[in-house]
């Protein structure tokens, strides 16, 4: 029985990690500290947004509350949904701060 893991490198930046193929790209990359944000790992909070500028992959459902479907057919994932099939080239795409304002005193 062979139990070989594959495993692809992700480039981050300046950083390049190998990955699993068998676990979600979050998965890896939450393991690494200061690469990515803390996240829920299932969809749910969006602070996982990458933009995939290189690479192949398989991906899961994606959230329609933070990737659309234009977005995704441009590469813009969530990477707790992907599954790294080569080697690949990623950003994360910040979310936006909320602005609380104060009117009055």
């Amino acid at each position: 029985m062979n139990s070989t893991v594959l495993k692809s490198d992700i480039t981050v930046g300046e950083k390049v990690l190998s990955c699993a193929q068998d676990k979600h790209l979050m998965d890896s990359l939450s393991s690494r500290s200061g690469v990515a944000p803390k996240g829920c790992h299932n969809g749910g909070c969006g602070v996982c947004k990458i933009e995939v500028l290189s690479g192949e992959y398989e991906s899961m459902v994606m959230s329609r509350k933070h990737i659309s479907q234009e977005e995704e057919d441009k590469g813009i994932v969530l990477a707790c949904r992907i599954f790294p099939r080569s080697d690949m080239e990623i950003k994360f795409i910040a979310k936006p701060k909320k602005i609380t304002y104060t009117i009055g005193d």
